[in-house]
C-alpha cells in the first residue's frame, strides 16, 4: 500500500492506546471504526484502537494518544509518513546514525563533530522522517529501544538538542568515526548483534581498505579498466619491475587516509630515482642513484606489510600542478547510484598528493574541465560520471552489504583514461566548504535520508 504523508499530533488520553484518523484517512488505509490494529515505529509494535475524526473529513492530521506514544516511543510531533501492510500501521520511518564520543552534553552531545551532525540532521527538513543520534551502548535490545539525540527547532527560528528514547530504528546509518573506535568491543558487539536482527538494515558498514577494493575490482571486466596495476606488501624487486614498466609508482598505506604516509618515486634517465613524500610539516624530495639505498629509506620506519604500489599516473594538470576528483554519490530512493557533487582538488606546489592539508585546492569540477577541454567539457564530464557510478555498482555488488554513500577519489589521464585511485566508505565532506558547492551539499545530504527511506521501506 502506498505511503501517505500525514501530520502527527499528541492527545492526553494516558489510558487510551488510540490513533484518531480523519475519515478519508481511513478509507484510504481500509481501517473501521473501533477496529483492533497493530501500530509500529521502528522495531517497536503495539496494539491500539482506531478511532475516526468526522469532524475534518479530509485533514492530514493524525493523533495518537499520549499512552500509544510512550508504549511506542514516539519521539515528537510533525511531519510524518503512514503505511499500512498487512496487519500493521507502520508510522515512520525512522533512522538511526550510529556514532561514538556520544556524550550529556546537550549544547556538544557529539563533541567536536556535534556541527557535522546539526548539519546532517538538517536534511531531514520536509521529508517526514524521524532522524537522530545514538551511540552503541545507548541500546535496549531487550525492550528494541534506545536512548537518542534528536535536533529540534525552537519557536526562536533555532535548533536544540533533546535527549528522547525512542524505539529501535527502521535503518541504521554508520557513521562510526575512524578504524580505531571501529575496533572497540562495544562496537563490535554492537554491529554483531545488529547483523542478527531482522529487518534491521545497515548501510555503510565498515571501512573500506585499499587492497580489499583493488581485489574486489581487478577482476571484473565491467570495471577493471579503471584500477591501476597494485601490489601488496612490495619488494625490491616488485619496485623495480614497476618503475620499468610505468616510471612512476606510489608507495601507499592499506589504511591510509588524508594522503598520509603515501611516497611517490619516479625513474629520472641518466640521474637515479627521486623519492617525494610530506613529512607533516613540509614535502621532501630526494635522488637516490641507486633503487636499493632508495627502498632502504622508505621503509626504514614504514612496515612493508601495511604498503601496497600502485602504478602511477599521468595526471592532467592545471596551471602546471596535477589535480583528480572527488566524486561524491549518493543511492537515490529508487536506489540508484547518482553523482551529487564532482569537485576538482589541485595538489599544492611540491606536494605529492592533491589532499588540502599539504597545500591543495578544491575547484568545482565544471570548471576545471571547461578550463582544459572547453566545448567538450560535459563530454568529459559525462564520462567520469558514468564511470562513477559503474565503479560504485561494483563495490556494491562485491561488497555484498549496503552502500548508500561512497566518495571515490578519480583521475584523468594525459590520454583521457579514467583511472579510480580509492574508494571510501565514510567519505568527508571538506569539498562541500567551497562557497559554490552548497547546494550539492544539501543534495547529498538530502540523499542520505532519501535512501534511508528506500531501506526502510517508505
Amino acid at each position: 500500500m502506498e505511503t501517505i504523508r500525514v501530520r502527527l499530533r499528541f492527545l492526553a488520553y494516558p489510558n487510551e492506546v488510540g490513533i484518531i484518523l480523519p475519515l478519508q484517512l481511513c478509507q484510504k488505509l481500509q481501517l473501521r471504526p473501533r477496529q483492533k490494529i497493530v501500530v509500529s515505529l521502528g522495531k517497536r509494535e503495539v496494539t491500539a484502537t482506531v478511532y475516526q475524526n468526522r469532524k475534518l473529513p479530509e485533514s492530514n492530521v493524525v493523533k495518537v494518544t499520549s499512552a500509544l506514544k510512550q508504549k511506542l516511543g514516539i519521539p515528537h510531533t510533525g511531519l510524518i509518513h503512514l503505511k499500512r501492510e498487512d496487519d500493521t500501521l507502520r508510522i515512520g520511518p525512522s533512522i538511526g546514525i550510529v556514532t561514538t564520543g556520544v556524550t550529556n552534553n546537550p549544547e556538544k552531545p557529539i563533541g567536536l563533530r556535534t556541527a557535522f551532525f546539526q548539519k546532517l540532521l538538517k536534511a531531514q527538513e520536509g521529508k517526514g522522517v524521524f532522524f537522530f543520534i545514538f551511540s552503541p551502548q545507548d541500546v535496549d535490545w531487550d525492550q528494541h529501544l534506545v536512548r537518542g539525540w534528536f535536533l529540534r527547532p525552537t519557536k526562536q527560528g533555532r535548533y536544540t538538542w533533546r535527549p528522547l528514547t525512542t524505539a529501535m530504528p527502521d535503518v541504521v546509518y554508520d557513521r562510526i568515526p575512524s578504524r580505531a573506535a571501529e575496533k572497540q568491543d562495544i562496537v563490535q558487539a554492537f554491529k554483531l548483534r545488529l547483523a542478527h536482527e531482522e529487518n534491521l538494515p545497515m548501510f555503510n558498514r565498515g571501512f573500506f581498505d585499499k587492497w580489499g577494493v583493488y581485489k574486489l575490482l581487478s577482476p571484473l571486466p565491467e570495471v577493471n579498466e579503471h584500477i591501476p596495476e597494485t601490489h601488496l606488501s612490495p619488494s625490491l624487486e616488485t619496485l623495480r619491475s614497476m618503475l620499468r614498466k610505468y616510471q612512476m609508482v606510489y608507495l601507499k598505506p592499506i589504511n591510509g587516509s588524508l594522503g598520509y604516509g603515501i611516497v611517490k618515486v619516479r625513474y629520472l634517465p641518466n640521474r637515479g630515482f627521486e623519492v617525494s613524500y610530506h613529512n607533516g610539516s613540509s614535502p621532501v624530495r630526494r635522488i637516490f642513484k641507486k633503487l636499493l639505498p632508495l627502498y632502504q629509506h622508505v621503509f626504514r620506519t614504514r612496515r612493508k606489510r601495511s604498503y601496497l604500489i600502485q602504478q602511477g599516473i599521468q595526471l592532467c594538470t592545471y596551471q602546471g600542478r596535477p589535480f583528480d576528483f572527488r566524486v561524491h554519490l549518493h543511492k537515490n530512493q529508487q536506489n540508484n547510484w547518482v553523482v551529487s557533487c564532482m569537485a576538482a582538488k589541485v595538489a599544492g606546489a611540491g606536494s605529492v598528493t592533491t589532499h588540502v592539508r599539504t597545500g591543495g585546492m578544491v575547484m568545482p569540477g565544471e570548471e576545471i574541465l571547461e578550463y582544459l577541454f572547453g566545448p567538450q567539457w560535459q563530454v568529459v564530464e559525462e564520462r567520469i560520471r558514468n564511470a562513477a557510478v559503474r565503479l560504485s555498482t561494483a563495490i556494491e555488488e562485491a561488497q555484498g552489504i549496503p552502500l548508500g554513500e561512497l566518495g571515490l577519489d578519480i583521475g584523468i589521464d594525459t590520454h583521457g583514461h579514467v583511472w579510480m585511485f580509492e574508494a571510501n566508505s565514510k567519505p568527508g565532506r571538506s569539498i562541500f566548504k567551497h562557497s559554490r558547492l552548497r547546494q550539492a551539499d544539501e543534495m547529498s545530504l538530502g540523499l542520505i535520508v532519501d535512501y534511508s527511506c528506500y531501506l526502510a521501506n517508505f
